[in-house]
């Protein structure tokens, strides 16, 4: 009876991986933001993010256009297990011209994630450090991108340790 039990157990589990993988693949695509629907911070000339995944590991890619053909991109890798950190590089802090602040300390963001709703949303927790007016200041950031049950928007929910209020980012697939 033990030995069923187990077995029906493992074979449920086996179907919720599964599953969340699949509605995971959701999230991949070309995305654009929607800025009338966003937070009303006034973003650059227009942003794109593309996401991919592959072997179980997410790639987010950034850009943000400055008019004229000028732009500044990041890309930040997301392993959504719940324990592995990864580090990713950042040359830029995106915020940089509306805050004040640029990227501090080592130039790096550690990152850990995971998904949450059966895999229609990934949350990514960013803890990175950044030089403002009166010093290197270390942010944690708490995002999570949630994606519709149409699968044609993407909200992008960002709350900050140096914001009182979240953020929002509506993106529509491109």
């Amino acid at each position: 009876m033990k030995k069923r039990l187990l077995a029906c157990l493992c074979f449920l589990g086996s179907i919720s991986l599964s599953c969340a993988a699949a509605d995971s693949s959701s999230l991949a695509g070309r995305w654009k933001l929607d800025a009338a629907r966003s937070s009303s911070l006034e973003r650059w000339a227009g942003e794109t993010m593309v996401i991919s995944i592959q072997g179980g590991n997410v790639k987010i890619e950034r850009h943000l256009g400055m008019g004229q053909g000028r732009g500044v991109s990041d890309t930040t890798f997301v392993r959504p297990d719940d324990r592995t950190a990864t580090i990713n590089p950042v040359t830029y802090w995106f915020d940089t011209w509306f805050s004040n602040t640029y990227i501090g300390g080592d130039h790096k963001k550690t990152v850990r994630g995971g998904w949450l709703a059966n895999g229609r949303t990934l949350k990514a927790e960013t803890t990175v450090v950044l030089d403002g007016q009166q010093g290197d200041v270390p942010v944690h950031i708490y995002d999570e991108y949630r994606l519709s049950a149409d699968g044609r928007t993407l909200r992008l929910f960002e709350l900050r340790s140096t914001r009182d209020q979240a953020l929002t980012y509506v993106f529509t697939r491109e």
